[in-house]
């Protein structure tokens, strides 16, 4: 799980809600994943909304979200902890990162999920999503693993906030490379500005 804001953002909370309940069928802790700069002052409030463990991979180099730095920062966590599940947000982000991800890690991704639940038999992620333009639902799972899933915001509940959990905070430094990223976020400047810029040439 992975969000970028100083404060915790709904679906994050959404996903570690989905991800507490799994992680209890399964017979396993909870882990969260925050990826950004000055993100650390976050990670009590992911053991608050249901994490047993929150991993900080914090550096100014994450400041702003390009697929190469976060693909190899969350590529990184997910191959020094080999988790049996990994949950992102339905969001632009998470559909940018999460099939760059499964590919990485040779495994697949359900994307735009509505409902998790696991397997009493395989102990396998059930993973329901809509299909035919949501006029159905299909219910699949992956063997590989890690099983790989995004979830539709809103279409999970998250706990109840407890300030009073414990847990553990463990931070990762994943040593991005500047020179290995090469999308650059692009601003252009204001139609004004550049006016400007043309009438001075």
């Amino acid at each position: 799980m992975k969000w970028l804001t100083v404060k915790l953002a709904p679906i994050a909370a959404e996903l570690l809600g989905a991800g507490s309940r799994l992680a209890h069928d399964m017979g396993q802790e909870l882990s969260a994943v925050l990826v950004g700069s000055n993100v650390a002052a976050i990670a009590q409030e992911a053991l608050a909304f249901g994490a047993n463990k929150v991993y900080v991979v914090d550096d100014p180099l994450l400041k702003d979200y390009m697929t190469d730095s976060y693909l190899t920062a969350v590529e990184k966590v997910v191959k020094q902890t080999l988790p049996s599940v990994i949950l992102l947000g339905q969001t632009p982000i998470g559909r940018d990162l999460t099939p760059r991800l499964a590919f990485r890690l040779n495994t697949a991704a359900t994307m735009d999920c509505v409902a998790l639940s696991i397997d009493p038999a395989s102990k396998r992620m059930l993973q329901t999503k809509p299909v035919f333009g949501g006029n159905a639902q299909v219910v699949q799972y992956c063997d590989a693993d890690p099983q790989i899933a995004t979830v539709r915001s809103k279409a999970m509940v998250p706990l109840a906030r407890d300030d009073s959990r414990k847990g553990e905070i463990v931070n990762i430094a994943v040593g991005i490379d500047p020179a290995s990223v090469r999308a650059k976020d692009y601003r252009p400047q204001d139609r004004s500005s550049r006016r400007n810029q043309v009438g001075r040439c």
